[in-house]
């Protein structure tokens, strides 16, 4: 039997909610991944070593390929984690984890990102200053081949964002109720 016309539905417990949080990380991390593809397309430096090789790309464009890749696969994991369907059917060890990765990652890309100025001399540069202006600068460095200039800051920061984000993510999970 039905209930009458007019009364209220009673709700056994609320539909789960996306988790904002990781929805954000998760989009941050695209974003990073578009930025290491428009990298990688667009430095004809990181590509031939500053124009010394002819055929191939440079091992430095590899790294940058592997940081592109990183970002995709987790930004992939944390979307699948925020989704209230899917994160009971990850194993428990990524769906405990998944936050702490997130976090660990833009952290060692940026760590990569600043001490790769330390590889001055296999890129042809006589000083770390030299090369850090290279990299960090918003302006073409004289003598170089094309490449997007503040590219490499704009990355930075944004890793330092996603990093913020991923932490305010681990600190959620850490206070949440368990699901």
């Amino acid at each position: 039997m039905s209930a009458p016309t007019g009364s209220p539905t009673v709700h056994s417990a609320a539909a789960p909610e996306v988790d904002r949080i990781a929805v954000g990380l998760a989009l941050l991390l695209l974003v990073d991944f578009v930025l290491a593809v428009v990298m990688l397309a667009t430095d004809k430096n990181l590509q031939t070593d500053f124009g010394a090789l002819s055929s191939g790309y440079y091992a430095h464009w590899y790294g940058v390929l592997v940081l592109a890749l990183v970002d995709l696969v987790a930004a992939l994991v944390v979307l699948g984690y925020s989704m209230p369907s899917m994160r009971p059917r990850m194993p428990s060890l990524l769906r405990r984890y998944t936050p702490l990765g997130a976090l660990a990652w833009p952290i060692l890309a940026i760590l990569a990102m600043v001490g790769i100025v330390e590889s001055y001399q296999e890129v042809g540069f006589m000083t770390a200053n030299q090369f850090s202006t290279y990299l960090f600068g918003t302006s073409d460095y004289p003598g170089v081949l094309s490449y997007i200039p503040w590219l490499y800051d704009l990355m930075l920061a944004l890793f330092v964002l996603t990093a913020i984000v991923a932490a305010l993510a681990v600190w959620q999970s850490r206070h949440a109720a368990p699901v």
